[in-house]
């Protein structure tokens, strides 16, 4: 490759961007996201394909919890009266949301 000739540069619109920002929105909620942080430290990942909570203390496995088609709403209640969160993931609220509305029209 010769480094002195000027690279083609692809602009896109902002549309195209959006559209990018959020087909990589849905298509990471579609795998799995980090629920949160309970006040005790362990971290709660919500993975899709099995419909499970994945509780991390650390880096060791601390809890795997199926939700059996139950709301992931439940779970991240049962975490707020059992342990309290500390924070939440950044796609917490938008995957609580995606995953209510997937299983109610399922039910």
């Amino acid at each position: 490759m010769d480094w002195r000739r000027p690279m083609s540069i692809t602009h896109t619109t902002p549309q195209e961007r959006t559209a990018s920002l959020a087909s990589h929105l849905t298509d990471a909620l579609a795998r799995s996201f980090t629920l949160g942080v309970d006040a005790t430290g362990s971290t709660h990942h919500y993975y899709r394909p099995a419909d499970a909570v994945v509780v991390f203390n650390g880096r060791e496995l601390d809890h795997f919890q199926p939700l059996d088609g139950r709301p992931l709403a439940e779970w991240q209640e049962f975490v707020a009266q059992e342990r309290g969160w500390a924070s939440l993931g950044q796609l917490a609220r938008v995957g609580l949301q995606v995953d209510t509305e997937r299983k109610e029209a399922h039910a």
